[in-house]
């Protein structure tokens, strides 16, 4: 699994450096700056989690590239603080930073293409808090129609390096997810994203889990920049013999967008960069504190 995710990420990531390097610069793009708070709970004993603040960035590109195929570039950078109380670990915050690349076709009534993405995130478990690089790798597509863009992806994540043989990482992952985004006019939508994923924690158990989130944006009048505001619910179990431990949370988040080819909202979701891939941060930098619990609960 481990040698799949990395020569298919690889590979689109030589792919992506290549094309790239012989097209014309990027024609279509977006920059998103996000901050969000939310409130966390679980099942075991109510003070091993605390409620996250979250702040973030990430841009997206497309790059002209010979006709059918398009190529997606998209970097990101997400900070999770107060994911635990300082007692438990001895530091709080995660960070997780990576990059995706898209190969896309254009069909008559949508898209579809194939991502793969390399990311580091930090992770807490009972031998380790540091850095973990994972990878995942996809299958998408959307589907066009007069108000609405429906996107589907599905695939596969799991740890690559820095956590062979401990607790705490999730492999042998595989995700589903849906995300509907209807248009009210050309620059003001509403979208539902929703996924489920589940996975082997790298030394024992299983985790699954899923996650839910409504957002609204607007785009102002001749302007680049849009505002949104999101409401997300995450939920996450692992099991490890018959013993289950969960961790819910709930965020609000709002942030702003910054378009750079003036196009609206609808024409940007149905001709630009505007495919993206799951980072699951909040499940894979807590997967190890949940499979600690879970063990406990396990034992007579």
């Amino acid at each position: 699994m481990k040698s799949t995710l990395f020569a298919t990420t690889a590979a689109l990531g030589l792919l992506a450096l290549s094309q790239s390097a012989l097209a014309a610069p990027p024609d279509m793009g977006m920059v998103q700056a996000n901050i969000g708070y939310g409130w966390t709970d679980d099942n075991f004993n109510g003070h091993l989690f605390d409620d996250p603040f979250d702040f973030g960035a990430r841009t997206q590109w497309l790059f002209p590239l010979s006709a059918p195929i398009h190529l997606q570039g998209d970097l990101f950078v997400e900070q999770m603080d107060n994911v635990f109380p300082s007692y438990v670990w001895g530091k709080s915050d995660s960070t997780l930073f990576g990059g995706t690349a898209h190969v896309i076709r254009p069909m008559e009534h949508g898209r579809i293409g194939v991502a793969g993405s390399i990311f580091n995130v930090d992770v807490f478990a009972s031998k380790l808090a540091k850095g973990v690089n994972y990878g995942l790798v996809a299958l998408e597509g959307q589907y066009f129609s007069e108000h609405w863009t429906f996107f589907a992806q599905g695939g596969w994540f799991g740890d690559m390096t820095g956590c062979d043989g401990l607790e705490g990482c999730v492999h042998n992952g595989v995700f589903l997810r849906g995300n509907a985004r209807h248009f009210i006019d050309p620059n003001t939508a509403v979208s539902f994203d929703g996924q489920l994923f589940w996975g082997d924690d790298e030394f024992f158990g299983t985790t699954s889990g899923g996650s839910a989130r409504l957002e609204g944006e607007h785009k102002f009048a001749d302007s680049r920049f849009s505002g949104f505001v999101g409401v997300s619910y995450e939920e996450q179990t692992v099991d490890v013999l018959g013993g289950s431990a969960q961790e819910e949370t709930v965020t609000i988040d709002l942030g702003i967008r910054m378009y750079i080819d003036q196009l609206t909202l609808f024409d940007f979701s149905q001709v630009g960069p505007s495919m993206n891939t799951p980072t699951f941060h909040n499940a894979l930098s807590t997967e190890g504190t949940l499979q600690a619990e879970a063990t406990l609960l396990s034992l007579p």
